[in-house]
């Protein structure tokens, strides 16, 4: 019986390590969408380099293909990087809207740069980013400039034209009052750990960067959106949501203090813009922003194997194939 602890004990520790070296050194990634097609394909299977943007130290561990995670209780610290993310790279990254999903897109815009979109010619500080080699649009026609996508982020347009905006870096200061821009400070503020509240009488709403759609495609459960408004009892709301408006701002705190008394706020970490290099089947950060610093994971590596997730055959042919 004895043994029998100590080989359970020692398989705990192993697959523990195992799990830590997963979260810190490699990662094993399937492709679930076709976003960046025909660079990286619907179920290709990708070694992602965890560590060429700075190892971070985990603060969950995550069970593979699933939702479960183990608190590590770890201090909250990056590593120096091996390099710096740069534009045209290919980045895995948390999607800011529900962390527990891996992105892989491609990074268009670097912190401090200005983007814009004007019938699907992307800019970057005036400067036209070409659609990299592989990279598709799947319809035949751009949707007109005046037409203005409710999904698209901060209503800027649509996704083959976008008003230009700038991507935060550290070290920008944002004013804090009544006449902000409230859907590009308020995820900011949280993403930076900051706590975000709407307290007027009795009630308290607390502003999260988790979409309840999100939550509800990734776990099938209709719950999720009880915690939000505009449900009774509802406890969160997202920045973004039709619900929040101007007027509302007055009741706004940050980290319990009223918004009467913060004057600037200055930010501790980069962003990013990503987009994936098929434009036209990319839920990308034309629909829901900024990539922060602290959500960047690292590299896909090489596909070490790739099955078509419609007949279930192997692609042999993209076994070594390394991501453009």
């Amino acid at each position: 019986m004895n043994n029998f602890i100590k080989e359970i004990k020692s398989l705990s520790i192993l697959i523990l390590a195992i799990l830590f070296l997963k979260e810190t050194v490699v990662e094993l990634y399937i492709v679930p969408t076709g976003s960046m097609e025909k660079n990286i394909l619907r179920g290709d299977m990708l070694i992602g380099s965890r560590y060429i943007y700075g190892m971070k130290v985990p603060q969950k561990i995550w069970v593979p293909f699933t939702a479960i995670s183990i608190p590590t209780f770890l201090p909250d610290y990056r590593f120096p990087a091996f390099k710096d993310v740069e534009r045209g790279d290919v980045v895995v990254f948390e999607y800011p809207r529900d962390n527990v999903y891996k992105y892989v897109k491609r990074c268009i815009g670097l912190p401090g740069d200005t983007v814009r979109i004007n019938n699907r010619n992307v800019f970057v500080n005036d400067e036209e980013y070409l659609l990299p080699d592989g990279g598709q649009f799947l319809s035949e026609n751009p949707a007109s400039e005046n037409y203005i996508d409710e999904n698209i982020f901060m209503n800027l347009g649509n996704k083959d034209n976008l008003k230009e905006l700038i991507i935060p870096k550290r070290g920008d200061t944002y004013k804090i009052n009544e006449d902000m821009n409230w859907e590009l400070i308020i995820p900011i503020l949280l993403f930076e750990g900051n706590k975000v509240e709407l307290v007027f009488n009795d009630q308290k709403l607390t502003f999260t960067n988790e979409d309840p759609y999100d939550l509800y495609r990734r776990t099938g459960n209709r719950a999720v959106f009880d915690n939000f408004v505009p449900q009774p009892n509802a406890s969160q709301i997202n920045p973004w949501m039709s619900l929040m408006k101007k007027e509302y701002l007055k009741y706004l705190k940050v980290n319990d203090l009223s918004i009467d008394d913060i004057d600037t706020y200055t930010l501790k970490q980069n962003y990013y813009w990503m987009m994936g290099d098929n434009r036209d089947n990319s839920e990308d950060s034309r629909f829901w922003g900024f990539v922060p610093e602290s959500h960047i994971l690292g590299q896909p590596v090489i596909t070490w194997f790739s099955i078509d997730l419609e007949s279930y055959l192997p692609r042999l042919s993209r076994i070594g194939n390394v991501p453009n």
